[in-house]
C-alpha cells in the first residue's frame, strides 16, 4: 500500500525544527534537566567551577539509576488474580568532558521481554541548548513523556499506554529560555523537537526513506509551578504503510503537596485509515507528610498521596494488526481495530515508606471501566485492584 505525496516535506519537516530549537535533552525527568540547568547558572551567577582532581571524578562518573516494580491485580469480575513483574529498568548516563553526555537504559522484564529503552550521545552546547543523537523517548505530551520511575499511579493512562508513547531512533535538540536576571533566572519556556527514523527501532539498519518523523514539544511556565504544554507528533507506523499525526495540549500546576493535571490528545489518522481518535487525561494527587522528631529508623511510613484520576480513550488502533481483509480475505484500505472505547476512573492511596537512599513507595489502586455500545474488553482490562511495590535507586 503506498501513500499519496506528504504534505509536510523533508524540507519543512528540517525548517520546524530549526524553528522549534528544543528543549533540554538529558534525560526524561524534567525535574533533573531543570536541575542540571540551574547548576550551571549557579557557575555563571558567580558561583565558583571546582575543578579538583576529587571534583573532576565525581563530575565524570558514570550514574547508575533503576526502578523495579513488582504487582498483585485482582479483577472481581473474573474472580482471577495475576502477580507481574512489571519493570526492571536499569540506566546508566553521565556527562563527558568537553560538554558531551550519553545514556544508556535497559528494561530486563518489560511484559515478559527485555527491551533497550534509550540509547543516545549528546553535545551539551551551552547551559541552554543540547543536542543527542540515537534512540530516545519523543518529545510528546506530558503523561506520555514521563520514565516508569515518575509515574504517579500502578498503571499508566491511556495516554501514557496506548496513544501517545513512542520511542525513535533520531536527532532531538532542545533549548530553554530563562526569565530576566531581576526575576531570579527560572526556566521560562522550553522548545524541544527532533527527526526520527519513523520504523521499528530494532529495524535501524533498513531504515532508509526519502522522509523523516517530526516530534515537536513545548513548555511555558507563565509562574513558578504551573506549565502549559502543547506539542505535535507526526509519526508513520503499520510498517510504514500508514500515518498519523498528533495533536496534544496539557497543563500542570505543582506544588509540594499538591498536582493536578490535565490533557487532550486528538490523533488523526491519513488517507482515512482509521476514523480520528480522542484521548483525555485528568488527575489530582495530594501528599500528606507525616511529621515527626524522630530519627528515620524509627518509623517506617513518611508519608502518604491520595489519588484519583480519571481518563479516556476512544476507538484506536495502533497499526500492529495491520488491515481489516474483506471476505475475499484481501487486505483493504482500513487498520484495524486494536483498542476499543473506554472510561475510567482510578482512586488509589500511595504510601512512601522512609527510606532515602532507595526510595521505596507501596501503592494501591482501584481502576473502574465503562465500555459504550458492543466493545468486547481485553481480560487485562477490567475493573480491578491493584497493589504494587516500586523501588528506585
Amino acid at each position: 500500500m503506498r501513500f499519496k505525496e506528504r504534505t509536510i516535506t523533508m524540507s519543512a519537516a528540517i525548517l520546524l525544527l530549526g524553528l522549534s530549537l528544543p528543549t533540554a535533552v538529558r534525560g526524561q525527568s524534567l525535574e533533573e534537566r531543570i536541575a542540571r540547568l540551574e547548576e550551571a547558572l549557579a557557575v555563571d551567577n558567580g558561583g565558583k567551577d571546582d575543578t579538583s582532581e576529587e571534583s573532576l571524578k565525581e563530575k565524570y562518573k558514570p550514574k547508575l539509576r533503576g526502578i523495579l516494580r513488582g504487582k498483585y491485580e485482582y479483577e472481581p469480575e473474573l474472580d482471577a488474580e495475576r502477580f507481574e513483574v512489571r519493570n526492571a529498568r536499569i540506566s546508566l548516563s553521565g556527562a563527558l568532558p568537553l560538554r558531551s553526555s550519553y545514556k544508556v537504559e535497559v528494561d530486563l522484564q518489560d511484559e515478559t521481554e527485555i527491551k533497550m529503552k534509550d540509547c543516545w550521545v549528546g553535545i551539551l552546547a551551552t547551559p541552554n541548548l543540547s543536542i543527542s543523537v540515537g534512540q530516545q523517548r519523543l518529545p510528546f505530551s506530558i503523561d506520555a513523556h514521563r520514565n516508569p520511575s515518575e509515574q504517579y499511579f500502578a498503571n499508566r493512562s491511556f495516554i501514557a499506554k496506548q496513544a501517545g508513547d513512542v520511542r525513535d531512533v533520531g536527532i532531538l535538540a532542545g533549548y530553554t529560555f530563562l526569565t530576566p536576571s531581576g526575576e531570579g533566572k527560572r526556566p521560562l519556556l522550553s522548545l524541544s523537537g527532533g527527526l526520527f527514523n519513523g520504523s521499528n527501532i530494532n529495524n535501524q539498519k533498513t531504515a532508509w526513506h526519502s522522509d523523516c518523523n517530526y516530534s515537536v514539544r513545548m513548555l511555558f511556565y507563565p509562574v513558578e509551578g504551573i506549565a502549559i504544554v502543547p506539542s505535535i507528533q507526526h509519526t508513520a507506523f503499520a510498517e510504514r504503510q500508514a500515518e498519523y499525526t498528533s495533536f496534544d495540549i496539557g497543563a500542570y500546576w505543582h506544588s509540594k503537596s499538591l498536582h493536578v493535571e490535565a490533557e487532550y490528545l486528538r490523533k488523526h489518522y491519513s488517507d482515512n485509515v482509521f476514523d480520528d481518535c480522542s484521548c483525555i487525561n485528568s488527575m489530582a494527587i495530594y501528599r500528606i507528610p507525616f511529621r515527626s522528631t524522630r530519627k528515620e529508623r524509627d518509623y517506617f511510613f513518611d508519608g502518604v498521596s491520595l489519588l484519583a484520576r480519571y481518563d479516556y480513550l476512544g476507538d484506536h488502533t495502533d497499526g500492529k494488526s495491520g488491515f481489516v481483509k474483506d471476505s475475499s480475505g484481501q487486505p483493504t484500505s482500513r487498520l484495524a481495530l486494536s483498542d476499543f472505547e473506554r472510561h475510567r476512573m482510578t482512586l488509589g492511596a500511595t504510601f512512601h515508606v522512609a527510606n532515602k537512599v532507595f526510595p521505596t513507595d507501596i501503592r494501591l489502586n482501584y481502576e473502574r471501566y465503562w465500555y459504550p455500545g458492543d466493545a468486547k474488553p481485553k481480560e487485562s482490562e477490567l475493573d480491578k485492584i491493584v497493589c504494587e511495590i516500586a523501588i528506585r535507586f
